[in-house]
Parts: structure tokens; C-alpha cells; sequence
């Protein structure tokens, strides 16, 4: 009899804790658990009510609802209970099921609702063990068990004293983790890419900052997997986890962005080296754009560390997008201009462009505008969506050039004499290599006001302007020694005036 009574007392205890049990809604769930697994609240057999029922080991009910706690702090994914929806027909908009994902950056642990009550979802507890795993590699107790039990679990300054060892041995890990990495990664990239020419010694630098940024992202990869194992508060913890993933990333980022550099740097030379020069204008264009989003991808990770709603913060870009279309309207121009300029390429680094208000040698063909050097030396910037829509007389690509003038003699040189001079000045521009011979033409063209006009069409096979102008230059004095010596004399306008008697 008393037997009997005594397990009715303690089933009368347990039903007067009912409402700390009581799983009708997320919050309620979370708060059973996450109250009883507290220091000075420590109660696992309660906080195993999360569990399924469908698992009936008690021992192996309160070791999942303890693991499932330090996952969420290892990963410091600190659960704010007042936050939490506390209606009992709780509903996942984006799934339209009654589940209730703890922590969107881990969206394996979650509840869903089993009859009246929310417990942890079966696909939760059998990815546990996984989960585990990947937080705590090294385990949970590989500090606390190189201190003798009786000075373990002394505190100084809220910290227990393997957590302060711990703390320290990180340290000193992480710094030489670093160090050996940076060494390491260093020497391999010295052997394989000096000793095999890949890029010149003159980027010797950009390895140095590869090896620098391998070594950091180790450290903090092998600091982000040992943290969890120190078991902070959750409250600390979670900062703590935020900053070093944030970190990662962006070093991460950096490290990409240096390797694809090195890899612009080894595709340099043999793009030099190819007849066109399109993709000497690409090649930088692709590096600007491949930065721009490793950097975009970065920014995103570390907001959503943050919590930050990416998806609120799109639709509000969508919402905004007619008024940012309109604001960058010529920005996008400018960049389709650039792909199209890069696609049609009517002109290269390097040819000499004729347009409406315009004229130069294109140094450069950039993001938003091309560059010209014009006959004066100063710099004209071109938008490229106004480029791209103009026409452009590509003087650059010209096989010959043209020479076309008219040379004026005086009236009362004798027709003979003319034909003669024509025949040898046709043969005198001949002679020089420079001269497309059969596209001279030399022949008499009109009697004008003041001179006899010859028409002078030559076409020269130079490659440059100043080439052009050295070719004009001995053709010239040529000419005048030719004339001069055939006592021919060129005219200039005159007017004759007649006094009448």
C-alpha cells in the first residue's frame, strides 16, 4: 500500500509539472527543453519529452535532446524563446506544413507537429549523429580532460579553467597551423609554377599573398571547427561563431580572387601573343566582372550570417527596380554597349578611329567608356552606348593609305613637256616599296583660274601615321628636285591685270 501511494505522489509531482511540459506549440516545445538543460536547472528526463515518442529508450531520449542543444550552441545558433510562435496550428508559409524550422542557417533541425504536440522531426533526429560530427570533431570533453578532475570545473571570471586552457592551446594551434600552412603552400606554389615557367618572376608577389591568404583561411577554418568544443554560453558562443564564419568568408573571397588573378597572370602572355588584340580587351573586363562577384557572393553569406532576409531585401530591389532602371538607365546602356563593342570588335587597342566629334587611337576599351588618345595627346573618354551606336571609320584596319592632291603648274608649260612629267612622276612614286604600284594614277585634270592641275592618287603600304608621313616626306622633296629639274614651276594663284590706253 505504501508503494502504491508513494507512485501516486510522484505521479501527482509530475502532473503539477505539466505546464513546463507542455508541448502545444513551438515555444512551448523549445522552452521544455532548453529550461531543463540549464547549469542550475538541469533536469534531461524532462527535457526528453521533445523527443518522439516513437523512440522509446529513456537513456537514449535524453542523450538526443542534449545533443541536440549543444548542436544548436556549437553552431551558435542562440534561440530567442520570446521570439518564438507560441499559436499551437503553426504553420510554414513557404512549405504550407506544420513545421517550425529552429534557425534558418540550419534548417535540419526542426519541429513538426505530431497529433496535439510539436516535437522534433524524425529526419531531425536521425541527421543528429551527423550533425555531431561536424560540430564537434575533436568531441566536447578534449580540454577539460587534460586538467585533473578536482581543477576542471574551478571558474575564474565565469569561465571554468579547461575552458581557459583550452582557450590558450587554440591559440597557440591556430598560430602554428598558420605558420606551417603559410610555409608549406608557399613552397609548393614557388616549385610548381617557378620551375615550370607558368608565370614570370616578376609575380613572384601575387604567391606570397596566395600562401599568406591559404594560411590565414586554415587557421580560421581550424579555429571554427575547435570553438564549439570550448562550449561558452550560448549567449557569447554565438557572436564568437558569427565572426569567425564572417571572417572565413571574406577571406575565402579574398583568396579566390588572388588565385584567379594569378590565373589572369599566366593567360597574359599568350594572350599578348595572339593576332587579335579582342581578347587583350577582355581579359581585364572578366577580372573586374569575376570580383564584382566573388565580392557580391561574400556580402551574401555574411548577411545571412547576420539574419539578414536576403529575400525581403530582393523583393524590395524588385519592387524598387523600375525607378533603379530608370536612375541607371544609362549605366546599363554603357555596359551593353561594352559587350556589344566586345562581341562586334570594329576596333582594337591600338587602331586609329574616325567618329562624329571625335577622332584618336584606342588605349583602352573599358566597363563604361573607351579611351582615345587624339592627334592633340589629350584623352577622350567615349560612353560606350553612345560608341556603340555611332559609325566609326576604322582607320586602323586600312590595308593602304590614300595620298590624293593636286599639283598646279604655271600656264605656258608646254603640253610635251606635261606628259613628260606626268609619265615621270607616276615612275619616280613607283619606284619606293611603300607604293601599292598599281593604284598610282597621275594625270592631267583641269586648267584652272591661276594653274595647269594635275591629279595625284597614290596608295601607300605603311601601317602608321608616322609612317605615313616619313613616306609623304621623300616623296616630296622628290618631286620638287624632279620639277626643278625639268624646269617646271608650280603655280600659285595670280591675276593679270590690263591697262586700257
Amino acid at each position: 500500500m505504501k508503494k502504491f501511494l508513494t507512485t501516486f505522489l510522484l505521479m501527482a509531482v509530475l502532473v503539477s509539472l505539466a505546464p513546463a511540459q507542455s508541448l502545444l506549440s513551438p515555444y512551448e516545445t523549445l522552452y521544455t527543453q532548453l529550461s531543463n538543460l540549464q547549469k542550475d536547472n538541469y533536469n534531461p528526463g524532462i527535457a526528453a519529452a521533445v523527443i518522439p515518442p516513437s523512440i522509446t529508450d529513456e537513456s537514449k531520449r535524453e542523450e538526443l535532446a542534449i545533443e541536440i542543444k549543444l548542436i544548436l550552441d556549437g553552431k551558435g545558433l542562440y534561440v530567442h524563446l520570446e521570439a518564438l510562435p507560441k499559436g499551437e496550428n503553426f504553420i510554414d508559409t513557404s512549405q504550407g506544413k506544420h513545421i517550425f524550422i529552429v534557425d534558418p542557417l540550419e534548417p535540419r533541425i526542426y519541429l513538426e507537429k505530431v497529433g496535439d504536440n510539436w516535437y522534433y522531426s524524425m529526419s531531425t533526429i536521425e541527421k543528429v549523429d551527423k550533425m555531431y560530427e561536424e560540430v564537434f570533431p575533436f568531441g566536447t570533453k578534449v580540454f577539460s580532460k587534460l586538467l585533473p578532475s578536482s581543477t576542471s570545473n574551478k571558474q575564474f571570471f565565469g569561465l571554468l579553467s579547461w575552458q581557459w586552457l583550452g582557450m590558450v592551446l587554440v591559440s597557440l594551434a591556430c598560430i602554428l597551423f598558420f605558420v606551417i600552412t603559410h610555409k608549406l603552400v608557399k613552397l609548393i606554389l614557388h616549385y610548381a609554377i617557378f620551375k615550370k615557367e607558368l608565370i614570370s618572376k616578376e609575380n613572384e608577389g601575387q604567391l606570397k599573398k596566395i600562401a599568406k591568404s591559404f594560411g590565414l583561411v586554415s587557421m580560421f577554418f581550424l579555429l571554427s571547427k575547435i570553438i564549439p568544443s570550448l562550449q561558452f554560453p550560448p549567449q557569447i558562443l554565438q557572436y564568437m561563431v558569427k565572426t569567425i564564419t564572417i571572417l572565413l568568408t571574406f577571406l575565402v573571397a579574398i583568396l579566390v580572387i588572388r588565385i584567379f588573378t594569378l590565373i589572369l597572370f599566366y593567360f597574359k602572355p599568350h594572350v599578348e601573343n595572339t593576332s587579335s588584340k579582342l581578347d587583350d580587351q577582355l581579359l581585364p573586363i572578366v577580372g573586374k566582372l569575376f570580383k564584382i562577384l566573388v565580392v557580391i557572393v561574400a556580402i551574401s553569406v555574411a548577411l545571412k550570417q547576420l539574419n539578414v532576409n536576403l529575400t525581403a531585401i530582393i523583393a524590395g530591389l524588385s519592387i524598387g527596380g523600375l525607378a533603379l532602371a530608370l536612375a541607371s538607365q544609362d549605366t546599363v546602356k554603357n555596359f551593353i554597349g561594352t559587350v556589344t563593342i566586345l562581341l562586334d570588335h570594329p576596333f582594337e587597342v591600338g587602331d586609329f578611329i574616325q567618329l562624329a566629334g571625335a577622332e584618336g587611337t584606342v588605349e583602352e576599351v573599358g566597363m563604361r567608356a573607351t579611351r582615345l588618345r587624339t592627334p592633340n595627346q589629350s584623352v577622350a573618354y567615349i560612353p560606350n552606348g553612345e560608341l556603340s551606336n555611332k559609325i566609326i571609320d576604322n582607320l586602323g584596319l586600312r590595308v593602304y593609305r590614300r595620298w590624293k592632291w593636286v599639283m598646279s603648274v604655271e600656264y605656258g608649260t608646254k603640253p610635251e613637256q606635261l606628259a613628260d612629267f606626268c609619265a615621270r612622276v607616276k615612275l619616280l612614286i613607283n619606284e619606293h616599296n611603300f607604293v601599292a604600284q598599281e593604284k598610282t594614277t597621275v594625270s592631267l585634270n583641269e586648267l584652272g583660274g591661276s594653274s595647269i592641275n594635275i591629279l595625284i592618287n597614290v596608295f601607300l603600304a605603311v601601317q602608321s601615321y608616322d609612317a605615313e608621313l616619313d613616306s609623304k616626306h621623300v616623296l616630296l622633296l622628290k618631286l620638287i628636285a624632279l620639277a626643278d629639274e625639268m624646269n617646271i614651276s608650280f603655280a600659285f594663284p595670280t591675276q593679270t591685270l590690263h591697262l586700257k590706253q
